[in-house]
């Protein structure tokens, strides 16, 4: 028999509404989170989530990823694990889009920094990858 319990899903708005005061988990990959993420959020990649359930505070987790996809399948991990789950609809896509804030990573020293914004080099490969991810 398998458990039944659902997951909720917000969009990126409805999670701006309640952060920074929730636990955000992105489970993109390490080198994704490295890349650009939302100030404060765990990372936990979706590979590792099942064994790093220790690592997990015992509240309302709000998952992350590119898109939507992967963190809905850690959402169904979670809730079949007896936590409370709510996918985040969009991923940090939708977030970005959204104008909510997001950290990058820093432009080594050796290399030129872009003459307006320096992090957006780094989202715009990000979004390219995830945007080539999603319409194959």
């Amino acid at each position: 028999m398998t458990d039944q319990r659902a997951f909720r899903t917000v969009t990126a708005d409805e999670l701006a509404l309640a952060w920074p005061r929730v636990t955000l988990v992105d489970v993109r990959s390490r080198e994704e989170h490295a890349t650009a993420h939302v100030p404060g959020s765990l990372n936990i990649p979706l590979d590792e989530l099942a064994s790093r359930l220790t690592n997990l505070p015992n509240t309302t987790l709000y998952l992350m990823c590119g898109s939507g996809k992967r963190s809905s399948q850690a959402a169904r991990i979670l809730t079949d694990r007896g936590h409370t789950a709510v996918n985040v609809a969009g991923g940090i896509t939708e977030w970005y889009r959204a104008g909510h804030p997001v950290s990058y990573s820093q432009t080594p020293a050796d290399q030129p920094a872009p003459s307006k914004n320096p992090a957006a080099p780094g989202l715009r490969r990000l979004l390219r990858r995830l945007f080539r991810r999603t319409s194959a």
